[in-house]
């Protein structure tokens, strides 16, 4: 290609690396997030104590708003990292820089 290692690296392999990267962070902060209430049977304080205390008090109404806040907050996370995989993802196009589709595809005479 006619660069140097590291121009390859930093100019064409992590730019194109960088949504499937983000994919995977996206992946595991959500996993993260909807296990994190099972940290309550540890007397972790954190929303899955209100899951716990619902199932132990048999209080349907606070192990639902525990499972919601919980959902709530891993949905937040992922619309939050999706739009951060936006922004560091590269902006590719089929027509390439000196529009090679045009020239490919010839518009018809008049």
């Amino acid at each position: 290609m006619g660069l140097p290692e590291r121009e390859v690296l930093l100019r064409l392999e992590l730019p194109l690396a960088a949504p499937l990267v983000m994919a995977g962070v996206r992946t595991s902060a959500v996993t993260v997030i909807a296990t994190v209430p099972l940290a309550a049977l540890t007397g972790g304080g954190t929303l899955g104590r209100y899951i716990i205390d619902g199932f132990a008090q048999q209080d349907s109404a606070k192990l639902v708003a525990g499972a919601i806040l919980v959902a709530l907050l891993a949905v937040i996370t992922e619309l939050v990292l999706a739009g951060v995989e936006r922004l560091v993802s590269p902006k590719l196009s089929s027509q390439g820089r000196g529009g090679r589709r045009a020239a490919a595809h010839p518009a018809p005479a008049t």
